[in-house]
């Protein structure tokens, strides 16, 4: 969905990949904070005066800043990946009740919380979704509707030429359909469902009010 700046999530993700095998020490926590942060900024600059921007033009006026979960790296973990030589086809719901027609194309196997987990990543099928080097992992997860958007979030990984990547939830974003009802957002399928709380990336939004306060959060 937001590609902008999605190239500097994945070098952030390429240079964190040596790191994750161990326990992190407390120089790597500061510079994947720095990092995470970093980016966090460039995509608050994004919203607030882009014209490309989700937000309605009265919502960039009073806009500070999204909603995130703080940085923590233990949201930061290597996935052995799959790649599906037979990519398959299937249709996705999106969020205005239509379909689009995606690939899934990699199989994603991880430890999040002590808990052992499975993504799939998927490629649009169209020319310029079978272009594309980055995997799009779109998941839901015991946050939704709560402390995050009831639909779900997305992240955005480079695919790896070998059997390893990183998973780092801290980039999890919200699809644009959470700050714009006009915009038709794919609806992660059941077998992305994650079964524990992924308390890392964005949080529910929260809509700038006229005087430039933020509304308070709700259940959606």
């Amino acid at each position: 969905m937001w590609t902008i700046l999605g190239r500097a999530v994945l070098v952030g993700l390429l240079l964190g990949l040596a790191a994750c095998g161990s326990r992190p020490n407390r120089l790597e926590v500061l510079r994947h904070q720095r990092q995470v942060l970093s980016f966090r900024a460039d995509k608050d600059r994004f919203f607030k005066d882009s014209p490309q921007s989700p937000l309605f033009n009265e919502q960039q006026l009073t806009f500070h800043a999204l909603n995130y979960f703080p940085v923590d790296i233990a949201y930061r973990v290597t996935a052995r990946y799959r790649h599906l030589t037979s990519p398959a086809q299937f249709k996705i719901k999106t969020s205005t009740g239509h379909e689009r027609v995606y690939l899934t194309v990699g199989q994603l196997d991880f430890t999040l919380l002590g808990q052992p987990l499975t993504l799939f990543a998927y490629r649009e099928d169209s020319p310029e979704g079978r272009a594309r080097s980055e995997l799009f992992v779109p998941f839901t997860d015991k946050t939704n509707g709560r402390e995050t958007y009831g639909g779900g979030r997305y992240l955005d990984i480079e695919e790896p030429k070998g059997d390893k990547l990183v998973l780092d939830f801290n980039y999890a974003y919200n699809p644009y359909c959470a700050y714009n009802h006009n915009f038709s957002c794919p609806i992660p399928p059941p077998e992305n469902h994650l079964g524990v709380a992924v308390r890392a990336g964005e949080r529910l939004f929260a809509p700038p009010t006229p005087d430039g306060e933020e509304l308070p959060h709700r259940a959606e």
